[in-house]
């Protein structure tokens, strides 16, 4: 098989009278295929075979496959080949990929209605799946929250740590607050933390806490049908286009994240800029209705408990701890999307905040532990959240340090708890950077040398004299020449 160019090659080298055999070598072609098209007038050409040159080594799968697809329509060019490979299947997968894509391209094309909606009718909801960011600490799954405005294309995003009903209400309140209003219904997938179940008649059972967020709003709720995706198209199509985009802008300006306030942070700078107003946002901004403060009864989950004896309070089947005087104590716990404050009831104490954590898990804060295993240091041993104790690799090396000098049984325990029990007088930085000073040295009692480091006397300050500069522009300058006369001899004084 020879190309035109290498045709028309051949008849020009021809002209130059340059022999057969010549060609041949310089075009490393055949000298009987330089003969051919020496002789003949007409370029090659071409036809499709009319039938394949060997028998078709998917041909008795095709039935097989296509009850698999029936039956399972996401099925992938690899499973299917994993599939068949064990029935005999001698092919490749890249033919399997062109049998799966005829297969789809038999099916007749899906027309879609373009939809109307009237200024602020609804809003769409939705969650994007899990999207990695990297963070300062890691890695870390970020699930995007969409709210769309069908009628003016307005579209808002905002990131959470997890998909539970907290997460959800925030970002529907959050999306209320930005657009300055809220539209008569909402138009939401079959959530789990809202929906309970869907019945047979086509109605749902929504779940208490979402029952009492209905009623605070005063919202319709539409819920699309099950698998029914294509009814909330508008969101849909917002997630497909701008979680794309966004991961490529983070990608693009290898942006590392702090925590959720900076992702959400730069989610709205990008927002601002890449979707930016809509035309008709103004106009649908006249039909939204009055949005309700937030409340915390509503967007939270709230429960009263009382703290264990291990010093901590449980909530969403998460453990979360508290100071030792609130031990056996009714506590009010607020769960929210990022983070959980702990009050105890009937007091004023300061608020307890700690961050969100997912259902399992536990936040223990050294500063609520660290006195108690003051009092039975050989605790921490076998303590079941120890890891707390060594929040920074450097705690780890004094450890082996107290370990390695000569003490009591008990002794490097309590060391290390008493530097660590100076985070009620000194921030957790300014102890790190002792310790890793500490640790150059040779001293032996490391306690007192990180102290005399951290731990300093505080003297009053000076004080200070401040002169009003306005008033004393406006005095008269008086000096005071007496101590100079003194100094001027008798005899030439002019008195």
């Amino acid at each position: 098989m020879i190309t035109m160019d290498l045709f028309h090659e051949i008849r020009v080298l021809s002209r130059k009278t340059k022999s057969k055999s010549k060609i041949a070598r310089e075009l490393n072609i055949d000298r009987k295929t330089v003969r051919k098209y020496l002789e003949s007038a007409s370029p090659p050409r071409y036809a499709m075979r009319s039938e394949p040159s060997r028998e078709d080594p998917f041909k008795e799968f095709e039935s097989f496959v296509r009850e698999k697809l029936e039956v399972a329509p996401g099925l992938s060019a690899g499973e299917v080949y994993a599939l068949i490979r064990t029935r005999g299947y001698q092919g490749s997968e890249r033919t399997i990929q062109r049998r799966l894509k005829a297969f789809k391209a038999e099916k007749p094309k899906e027309r879609f209605f373009e939809q109307e909606y009237e200024p602020g009718e609804q809003a769409q909801f939705d969650f994007k799946e899990s999207v990695e960011l990297a963070f300062a600490h890691g890695p870390e799954i970020v699930h995007l929250h969409f709210g769309t405005l069908p009628f003016s294309g307005t579209c808002k995003i905002k990131g959470y740590p997890q998909k539970t009903y907290e997460c959800f209400m925030d970002g529907v309140h959050s999306f209320f607050e930005q657009i300055g209003g809220m539209p008569k219904n909402i138009r939401i997938d079959n959530l789990s933390p809202c929906v309970k179940r869907v019945r047979r008649d086509g109605g749902r059972d929504y779940t208490a806490a979402f029952e009492r967020a209905i009623e605070y709003y005063d919202f319709g709720v539409l819920p699309c049908s099950p698998g029914k995706g294509n009814e909330k198209g508008d969101v849909e199509r917002d997630i497909r286009t701008w979680a794309r985009r966004f991961l490529n802008h983070v990608k693009v300006h290898g942006l590392i994240f702090k925590d959720f306030a900076h992702v959400n942070a730069v989610l709205t700078q990008f927002v601002d800029q890449e979707i930016g107003p809509k035309d008709l946002a103004a106009k649908e901004a006249d039909h939204l209705l009055d949005l309700l403060p937030r409340d915390e009864s509503i967007l939270c989950r709230v429960e009263e408990t009382r703290a264990s004896s291990f010093g901590t309070v449980r909530i969403l089947k998460t453990t979360y701890s508290v100071p030792d005087e609130w031990i056996d104590q009714m506590c009010r716990v607020v769960a929210g999307p990022f983070e959980v404050k702990i009050t105890r009831v009937g007091s004023k104490t300061p608020v307890v905040v700690h961050p969100r954590k997912p259902e399992g898990g536990h936040s223990v804060l050294l500063e609520h532990v660290v006195k108690s295993l003051l009092r039975k240091p050989r605790a921490m041993i076998r303590w079941r959240h120890r890891e707390i104790l060594f929040p920074d690799p450097v705690f780890e090396a004094l450890y082996r340090r107290l370990k390695s000098q000569e003490t009591l049984p008990g002794a490097p325990e309590r060391e290390l708890l008493r530097i660590l029990n100076l985070i009620h007088h000194a921030p957790f930085n300014d102890i790190r950077c002792a310790v890793e000073i500490v640790l150059e040295t040779d001293c032996w009692d490391l306690f007192c040398e990180v102290k005399e480091l951290v731990i300093s006397e505080r003297r009053p300050p000076e004080p200070c004299v401040v002169i009003d500069l306005a008033r004393f522009n406006q005095i008269p300058i008086e000096p005071n020449l007496k101590t100079y006369d003194e100094h001027i001899p008798k005899e030439l004084s002019l008195g």
